[in-house]
């Protein structure tokens, strides 16, 4: 494990994002990937490298022996060597939900919470994090007073309750998103049961009717209509990525952790920081703002 060098990386996402599940429900055509056990929202750690290696073949300065070294070999020379890159599924952290109320929220629960903790343990940062508190069912936990008797997250009603901590945990997940949307997180972050966070991620994911329309009659295709689940802009992930020593030995230079460094600092420039992910991208989906979490953060 000494040789393994980790990141913890932050993605919010800045359009509408589909990264597909490849099979059909009941009532959506294409739905997006969620997690078997909680019906989480996630992106696969397979799209997620997919995107990753796109980026770094189309827009980065790394040679070709270097993102071969990472990623490993095309197909047909596969049992060469595996890529030294370990890439995790981009985990949901907070998920943007429309309140009657007032503006949207971003709503978590404990579970995510804690799950997070524990990912950026194993990546070395140790958090200064609160004891996180307990949220009875029906109520939602903010950091400031509201206005309203009762908050309405899509139209469910929450009995809201200011808890202190909740400040400092938006300060904790700050690290994980860009400086202007320090205070955002601050003043919208609501807190619910895990059950009632469930139900939200089955209900508040947003989707679109979509339809191909005959070139010369400008009507709809026989049979071309179809429902598509996305993921709304303002959604945060996080993944988490690691470097194991180069398996190539026609590139064996460089420590994992110098890997990961050039990897990072080529695709994510300081201000620049952007990736693609998921399908649709001709039409504008899939942006989102990458932020790593650097020493000295937490």
């Amino acid at each position: 494990m000494a040789a393994m060098a980790h990141r913890l990386i932050g993605l919010m996402t800045q359009t509408p994002l589909h990264a597909g599940a490849g099979s059909a429900t009941e009532v959506i055509d294409l739905p997006i990937q969620r997690e078997a056990h909680t019906d989480w929202p996630c992106v696969y750690g397979s799209s997620m490298k997919g995107a990753l290696r796109a980026a770094a073949e189309t827009h980065g300065d790394l040679s070709k022996e270097r993102i071969t070294t990472l990623f490993g070999p095309n197909t047909e020379k596969a049992s060469d060597h595996a890529g030294n890159l370990l890439v995790s599924d981009a985990r949901l952290l907070l998920l943007p939900v429309r309140s009657l109320t007032g503006h949207y929220r971003w709503v978590t629960c404990p579970a995510l919470l804690r799950r997070c903790l524990r990912d950026a343990q194993r990546c070395g940062h140790v958090f200064d994090a609160p004891t996180l508190p307990e949220v009875a069912k029906g109520e939602a936990l903010v950091a400031g007073a509201l206005s309203n008797q009762a908050l309405y997250l899509e139209e469910f009603s929450f009995t809201p309750r200011v808890d202190d901590s909740l400040s400092t945990l938006a300060e904790l997940i700050a690290v994980l998103v860009e400086a202007d949307r320090e205070e955002e997180i601050v003043s919208q972050l609501t807190l619910v049961d895990d059950d009632s966070f469930r139900h939200l991620c089955r209900n508040a994911i947003p989707v679109q009717p979509h339809i191909r329309l005959k070139n010369d009659t400008k009507t709809v295709a026989d049979g071309a209509l179809w429902y598509e689940e996305n993921i709304s802009p303002d959604t945060l992930f996080y993944w988490t990525l690691t470097a194991q020593p180069s398996r190539n030995a026609q590139d064996d230079e460089g420590a994992p952790d110098a890997m990961l460094g050039d990897l990072l600092g080529t695709l994510f420039p300081v201000g620049q920081a952007w990736l693609q992910v998921g399908g649709n991208e001709t039409v504008g989906m899939g942006w989102c703002q990458i932020k790593e979490v650097r020493d000295g953060q937490v």
